[in-house]
């Protein structure tokens, strides 16, 4: 019998090198695919719903390497695109697991201020544009110590203009209610402890999926992964062995810790 598989989905921005490290930990016992999404230019989302590009392009990787089923795991903007294909593709999902992920068309202030700054965008120089698009993204504990401003603006730019003005407003226009409502899928929900960019987007995620393993780690910001690679690695193991009841409470926050304080 094969190895199971898992596909890593990066960020709004960024590349496939976003789970570098725990790929070089799991390829020993997992196929682990990673690629990145904005391998697309501007011509080829011309009159077509974006999401819609993305759920293809990743439906690709199942034919193209003969994948029937595989694990999906993915950081930030890269869960939307995970939910989306669940939704359309569940038979090819075995679970999903997300870092900073969140729920589209759902209230937070990220949201709020992105409508702002999305607005303003056709009156500002472009490189300008996307600064005050990145400070929007850096609300974190004065702790967590990384530029993310500039490592936002450094992927930002490599991507083609009308590509990301389509993948930014999908964060308004795609339901993840009604993706994740019912889905038999198993699913694990990271969040770092410092994070508060989209973790008002999940207060009626047991509603949408009762199953959910909500866990938030110590210690760390919206990426997670990076901040604190031993415990989401061990986090994520545990998860795919389906034996998540091994953790402790001195290094992460129970799920029902969080929704019952977030209720």
């Amino acid at each position: 019998m094969g190895k199971e598989t898992i596909i890593f989905l990066h960020g709004i921005v960024g590349n496939k090198n976003a789970f570098k490290k725990e790929i070089e930990m799991l390829q020993g016992d997992y196929q682990c695919i990673s690629y990145d999404l904005y391998d697309i230019n501007d011509s080829e989302v011309d009159g077509l719903p974006i999401i819609d590009v993305f759920i293809e392009q990743l439906y690709c990787k199942f034919v193209l390497r003969n994948i029937k089923k595989a694990h999906l795991c993915a950081l930030s903007f890269g869960s939307v695109i995970a939910q989306a294909f669940a939704d359309k593709h569940p038979e090819r999902v075995a679970s999903m697991t997300f870092v900073g992920g969140y729920c589209c068309n759902e209230p937070s202030q990220f949201s709020e201020n992105l409508i702002r700054v999305l607005e303003d965008k056709g009156t500002s120089d472009y490189k300008i544009w996307l600064k005050q698009y990145a400070a929007l993204l850096n609300p974190n504990h004065p702790f967590i110590r990384e530029d993310s401003e500039s490592i936002f603006l450094h992927h930002a730019l490599q991507v083609p203009p009308k590509v990301l003005d389509k993948a930014m407003r999908l964060q308004f226009e795609f339901d993840s209610k009604s993706a994740l409502l019912g889905t038999e899928i198993p699913v694990l929900w990271v969040m770092g402890e410092y994070d508060q960019l989209y973790k008002s987007t999940l207060i009626d995620l047991k509603k949408y999926v009762p199953h959910v393993k909500y866990e938030e780690i110590k210690h760390a910001g919206h990426v997670a992964h990076v901040h604190q690679p031993e415990q989401f690695l061990f986090l994520f193991e545990s998860f795919l062995r389906n034996d998540l009841g091994n953790m402790t409470k001195e290094v992460f926050i129970s799920d029902h810790e969080f929704f019952e304080t977030a209720m």
